[in-house]
């Protein structure tokens, strides 16, 4: 099963969304619901299934009658991989991206694409991505931007990059910002070499070719992506081994500014927080997070890139014609 079951020939839409998944299963029925629901009634709803099994395709069928959504099966693995494939599966010229797990509202497909239409220069939108709820110990990835504002200069990215990073689970892409820097690094994201900050990494390798960044604090998805503390303590180590591995792109590629993001990682996890813990009668804890990064960083230096567009070369993306 591959595409939708539709043979109806459409006019190419002015936007589309891509969802990679892997494993959801039945999970993923909500997300679909929600994109449907839109109240921008022409787009593309390209999903990427990457999964084991096939309880995904199975759930899939559901949809498929909806000329909008085509569904595609790859034997591919790695997050940033399945948005490339995804994103050559339309024309649209502006791409939404959503994860999975998460719930869009009826105006998001309008409201990520505002930015675009507005600004030729801004080549990348973030949105707001807000937790389920849930009365456990544990952890569930979020953003809030206090308020919109577009980045020029990727110098403010990583001023912002010290305190917090944004969020793949809500952000749109201009097709020819996505050609000019070759796409996603497909050696970045969840299940590749550094697996996360494939999201941020787009943004900064946008900004350095000339292109803006908005921060849309006006529309919000909803990730139902909670951790257990055992989760999130593996989801720390992940997140902090692919920002090692993101900084080494930069370094390695001359880009020394990002450098007061790396210090200040380190600063905080492996001397701040711990000093805290000591001066509160606390056994001090997470210095796995500053060697986990460090250990990224290594493993970057060593891996091969492309200096010229700050992509590992093995991560390259080649788009279709």
């Amino acid at each position: 099963m591959n595409g939708s079951a539709s043979t109806e020939t459409r006019p190419q839409p002015p936007c589309a969304v891509v969802v990679s998944t892997r494993n959801r299963g039945s999970k993923i029925g909500p997300m679909i619901e929600s994109l449907l629901a839109n109240q921008q009634p022409n787009f593309d709803a390209v999903i990427v299934d990457q999964s084991d099994g096939d309880e995904t395709a199975k759930v899939m069928e559901t949809y498929l009658g909806d000329p909008r959504v085509r569904y595609v099966r790859s034997p591919l693995r790695g997050t940033s991989r399945g948005r490339n494939l995804g994103i050559s599966k339309t024309s649209a010229p502006i791409i939404a991206i959503t994860d999975d797990d998460c719930i869009v509202p009826q105006d998001w497909v309008e409201k990520m694409r505002e930015p675009f239409d507005r600004d030729a220069k801004v080549g990348l939108v973030f949105c707001n991505v807000d937790p389920v709820p849930v009365e456990l110990p544990g952890f569930t990835p979020h953003i809030r931007f206090p308020e919109s504002r577009t980045v020029t200069k990727v110098e403010e990215a990583w001023v912002g990059a010290r305190r917090r990073l944004a969020l793949g689970a809500g952000m749109a892409v201009r097709r020819t910002m996505l050609q000019d820097v070759l796409g996603f690094d497909e050696l970045l994201g969840p299940g590749s070499t550094f697996p996360s900050a494939e999201d941020n990494d787009l943004a900064w390798r946008s900004l350095l070719r000339g292109w803006r960044v908005y921060e849309h604090a006006d529309t919000t998805v909803i990730h139902d992506g909670f951790r257990s503390l055992e989760e999130l303590r593996e989801l720390i180590k992940r997140d902090h081994y692919a920002v090692g591995g993101t900084i080494a792109k930069y370094l390695k590629s001359g880009h020394w500014g990002i450098t007061p993001v790396l210090a200040s990682w380190i600063f905080r996890f492996g001397m701040l927080e711990p000093a805290q813990d000591v001066l509160a009668g606390r056994k001090p804890k997470g210095f796995r997070r500053p060697y986990m990064l460090l250990r990224g960083l290594a493993h970057g230096l060593r891996t091969p890139i492309d200096t010229s567009m700050v992509c590992y070369r093995e991560g390259m993306w080649k788009p279709a014609d």
